[in-house]
């Protein structure tokens, strides 16, 4: 059984080959999307087991997101493919400085119909970490159940929960997703919340310091707070402290930074390591992530974490 478990909608991804507006683009690229399938993906090439729970739309798109992230490694046993559903797509616009916008078509996509019978307790029971984001609750009600069915698993068999809030406006309004998101939240022994996400939630006018001071008086209690490339805030009871990020100048693709954090993150716990070197390990991750396009394409191997640790240059020939 895999160490490290997630739960979530792998869609397909249209990209745009060219920067611009997308009604002028002519020209799309197919590669696998999704918060979730680029964290399995991440920690299996950090050097740890992966396990992948999800409902796939039998068609061409779900084979090739199927096929793709089991030939990374990832146990997808857990994943069932359903007859007369679609798999989820959405289309992204590329945008200068590696920015993207996205236009979701998942409304009613085999994950989408995805309740709390397709649990299997013994396989998440099993787990070091099950890792979920804000993102399959905003698909539907029954999402919505069934992440909530996956968490009571993991705290009965304590199998720690790593959540990531990945609020999206596009899927359900701040409204909606407040009280689901604080009650996740609550019940999450780890959170990785974006400032992006908190100001989507709560509003632009509050700072780092009010986010924290609110989480922890809601009884949050590990929020590591990302920051983009001035790395991320590991807020405690105790007090907060910046872990400085790794900057890149000219990044190609941004898309799915916050994830490759948190497959380094989750990769960290896993190694044992102290809460502050696996922040560390997070923002080098990330910041190699947004070197290269795409979000599983551009994930590192634990090699090359390992020889950027110590200073030493990756061999191209």
């Amino acid at each position: 059984m895999p160490e490290f478990i997630t739960i979530g909608e792998v869609p397909a991804v249209l990209v745009s080959k060219k920067i611009g507006r997308m009604r002028y683009n002519k020209e799309f690229e197919v590669r696998p999307g999704g918060a979730e399938g680029t964290v399995a993906v991440g920690v299996k090439r950090l050097g740890h087991s992966s396990g992948w729970i999800s409902q796939l739309g039998e068609d061409e798109f779900g084979f090739y997101i199927l096929s793709l992230i089991r030939g990374e490694g990832v146990d997808v046993s857990n994943v069932h493919m359903i007859p007369d559903r679609q798999t989820g797509i959405f289309f992204r616009e590329r945008l200068p400085h590696g920015e993207a916008r996205n236009f979701y078509y998942r409304t009613g996509s085999a994950f989408s119909q995805m309740g709390s019978e397709s649990l299997d307790e013994s396989y998440i029971s099993s787990a070091k970490i099950l890792h979920i984001t804000g993102i399959a609750p905003a698909l539907s009600k029954s999402c919505r159940k069934m992440i909530r069915s996956a968490v009571d698993i993991a705290k009965r068999h304590k199998v720690l929960v790593v959540f990531d809030l990945n609020m999206r406006t596009k899927l359900w309004s701040d409204e909606e997703a407040k009280p689901v998101m604080e009650e996740l939240m609550i019940s999450s022994d780890y959170i990785l919340p974006g400032l992006e996400d908190l100001r989507l939630i709560y509003g632009e006018k509050w700072q780092e310091k009010d986010f924290t001071k609110y989480l922890h008086d809601l009884g949050c209690e590990k929020i590591i707070l990302k920051l983009g490339k001035e790395g991320a805030m590991l807020s405690l009871p105790s007090g907060d402290e910046i872990i400085s990020g790794y900057a890149i100048e000219n990044p190609v693709d941004l898309m799915g930074a916050g994830d490759a954090f948190a497959a380094g993150f989750i990769s960290g716990i896993l190694k044992d390591m102290e809460l502050k070197e696996a922040i560390d390990l997070a923002n080098i991750v990330a910041s190699l992530s947004i070197q290269l396009p795409g979000n599983i394409e551009s994930l590192p191997t634990w090699d090359e974490i390992m020889k950027i640790k110590k200073g030493e240059k990756i061999v191209k020939r």
